[in-house]
């Protein structure tokens, strides 16, 4: 040890100094420092009674007791000194070392203290660094002492090495509080930004608190809707009584309410502070020693509070305060973002289900009109799961033509045309389009028309129907009878000997031409006036052989048959001359349009539409088609694309399918070839039927 009669001999502690401040210099943590400091000091001098270092606070008006070695709780006292209270006191106001060399005679300093505690001098010097006081530095002894200026030189040298590893430590413990809070605070920020639940978002933020900041426990509570009850809503750390919940109300006792009310933080650093209540045995029962509150503030509204909690006596520090109110701004974005989030959400799954229960055909479609969302009822239109639809079939591929895609390009619109489903049967439907708000997305509604318009058509040729047979008495009254009485002088004329061969060959023409309006006359008033059909049991396969063995005997043209209609169909109920009637007629209108070497196929299918079972023949050619914008007409009365056509066979072939409850459809592709498709309900036979 050095010397037995003074503490400081100075070529000895010079020789001393150097290893404590190597000593001390290894470390970056001020605890580490002072610890370090105050150990060498007391193992280095052999008489010293005590060391202590005082710090100033962050408003440089009070000390405080950050470490000591040796000293009585008489002598520490509260631990806290104004500025120019108490020894430490002097030397931060005078910022000067101060010595006193017998503490028993020193006006600041109580006589019966320095006897009890056998102490006699004191050296306190200031801890400067860049001309800013951050403390002292105190050391006691036993015995009275003069000190020398080699010795006073050697403390304050002592002073200013300790000011810088104290300065540095602070530094380090600033930037490690300032990283520490950053990255709260940017964790609190990530969370704020997930999408979640209000509850989850929350938690999240519980564990962000504990886990960043080092808090044993947290709690985050919530204010009801009708601001009168303060709810638990998460927590970390906290096994029981998350879900806590306190009425709100003006001088409450629960510190969690006051800071809610008040709008400010509240810090308790001692639990036994709080008042006796409820609140004080729940701390209690956590194994909470110090805790704070810290109010979340939206729009300066307080709509909730967050807790911190040590499991023993800490201080909370300014930083700490700052950093809890940082994460409770945050939180404040979170619990706006995730209510919002839910009422989004909400909204989604009821406008979901709007979209999805809807009877009309809903789909979303992206800039290049491929399926985003589809709803139930396309599915049933397209005949085609969601999962074949979206993102892989463009919409485009169900309709028409190119004048829908230029209806796309230009939203909104509405119009009306052809859908083709999976199973290559068509729609007729209404399509509207809705481009989305701030999106390149495309909102399509597609109504099927198709039986409206059916509806529409047989009404039309009802009412065309009715009209042409009121017409018909009249029409075989007022042209029947003169073109008989015509036909009759035609043919007597032709038996005078004296015409001459130009007016044979002129009677021949006006006989020709009158058997031709004759024929006009039967197929308007058989329109007109059709027969009832008479169901019975008819053989499919027999009745098309017949109608192929008639035409294909007296067919000069090379026609290439194909029946794929098989050998043993089902017999049916049907008016078997009417059916062959119309199949003739088609069968004829095929073998017209093609040309040597052409294709001619008939096919029969079952199937099932609306519960009903039908029976449908396809009569099919490769001949030179129909073209569009005569698809439509073809089914009238009276309209014909050939020379000598009367314009009424495909007339009374609806007709007759018609009669039967069935329908009669048309598939044409100009150049292609022509697809007629008869479908008639397949009726049970009954003795009525066969009478």
């Amino acid at each position: 040890m050095i010397g037995k009669d003074d503490i400081l001999e100075s070529r000895e502690v010079t020789d001393r100094l150097l290893p404590i401040m190597l000593s001390v210099g290894r470390h970056l943590k001020l605890d580490d420092v002072l610890h370090d400091i105050l150990e060498n000091i007391v193992r280095s001098f052999d008489d010293v009674v005590g060391v202590e270092v005082y710090l100033l606070d962050e408003e440089k008006i009070t000390l405080f007791l950050k470490t000591q070695r040796g000293l009585s709780p008489q002598l520490i006292g509260t631990g806290t000194l104004e500025t120019g209270e108490g020894l430490a006191g002097q030397v931060v106001s005078t910022e000067k070392p101060l010595y006193i060399e017998d503490l028993s005679t020193d006006p600041c300093f109580s006589p019966q203290l320095a006897k009890k505690e056998k102490i006699s001098t004191y050296a306190g010097v200031p801890l400067i660094k860049n001309r800013t006081v951050l403390g002292t530095l105190g050391i006691y002894t036993r015995k009275p002492k003069r000190f020398s200026d080699e010795e006073k030189k050697l403390f304050e040298s002592l002073g200013r090495a300790l000011s810088l590893n104290v300065h540095n430590a602070l530094m380090y413990e600033q930037a490690a509080q300032r990283t520490k809070r950053f990255t709260t605070i940017s964790r609190a920020i990530t969370v704020t930004r997930q999408l979640g639940t209000l509850e989850e978002v929350l938690q999240d933020i519980s564990k962000v608190l504990v886990q960043s900041l080092g808090f044993d426990k947290s709690w985050i509570g919530l204010v009801d809707t009708e601001n009168t009850t303060l709810l638990g809503k998460a927590g970390c750390g906290i096994k029981n009584g998350i879900a806590t919940s306190t009425v709100m109300k003006s001088g409450s006792s629960n510190p969690a309410v006051t800071a809610v009310v008040e709008k400010k933080p509240v810090v308790f650093p001692f639990v036994e502070d709080v008042p006796e209540g409820n609140f004080k045995a729940w701390l209690e029962a956590l194994d909470v020693q110090s805790f704070a509150y810290v109010p979340i503030l939206g729009d300066d509204q307080a709509v909730g509070v967050i807790g911190v909690f040590y499991g023993s006596d800490q201080s909370f520090q300014d930083e700490d305060i700052k950093t809890l109110n940082s994460v409770a701004e945050q939180a404040a974005i979170a619990i706006e973002n995730a209510r919002l989030y839910e009422q989004i959400k909400t909204s989604e799954e009821r406008y979901r289900t709007l979209f999805e229960s809807a009877g009309t055909s809903l789909v979303i479609l992206d800039a290049k009109h491929r399926f985003r969302l589809v709803n139930h009822a396309f599915e049933t239109l397209s005949g085609l799961p969601r999962d074949e639809l979206i993102g892989q079939t463009p919409f485009t591929g169900f309709l028409s033509g190119k004048s829908d895609t230029d209806h796309l390009k230009h939203p909104p619109n509405n119009w009306e045309t052809r859908f083709t489903n999976r199973e290559g049967k068509h729609k007729q439907v209404h399509i509207t389009t809705t481009r989305i708000p701030e999106s390149d997305d495309l909102l399509v509604s597609l109504s099927d028309m198709t039986q409206q318009r059916e509806l529409e058509r047989r009404l039309f040729r009802s009412e065309e129907l009715a009209a042409i047979g009121e017409l018909s008495a009249g029409i075989a009254h007022e042209i029947r009878n003169p073109l008989v009485a015509l036909t009759t002088s035609v043919s007597l004329l032709k038996d005078e000997p004296d015409i001459s061969a130009e007016n044979q060959e002129l009677f021949d023409v006006m006989r020709e031409e009158s058997d031709h309006l004759a024929a006009i006359v039967d197929d308007f008033l058989r329109f007109a006036r059709p027969k009832k059909p008479v169901f019975q049991e008819t053989d499919l396969n027999k009745l098309l052989n017949d109608v192929v063995r008639r035409y294909r005997e007296y067919e000069e043209k090379e026609v290439r048959w194909i029946q794929k209609y098989g050998p043993s169909l089902p017999t049916v109920m049907i008016d078997r001359h009417q059916i062959q009637q119309v199949i003739s007629n088609l069968v004829l209108n095929s073998l017209q349009a093609i040309a040597d070497g052409g294709e001619i196929c008939l096919d029969v299918v079952f199937e099932k539409r609306h519960g009903e079972d039908r029976v449908c023949i396809e009569v099919k050619d490769s001949g030179c088609g129909i073209p569009e914008e005569e698809v439509a007409k073809i089914f009238q009365p009276f309209y014909s694309t050939k020379m000598k056509g009367t314009g009424m066979g495909l007339a009374i072939c609806q007709r007759i399918v018609n009669e039967h409850g069935g329908d009669i459809l048309v598939q044409s592709e100009k150049d292609k070839g022509t697809t007629f498709t008869i479908a008639i309900p397949i009726q049970e036979c009954t003795p009525d039927d066969q009478a």
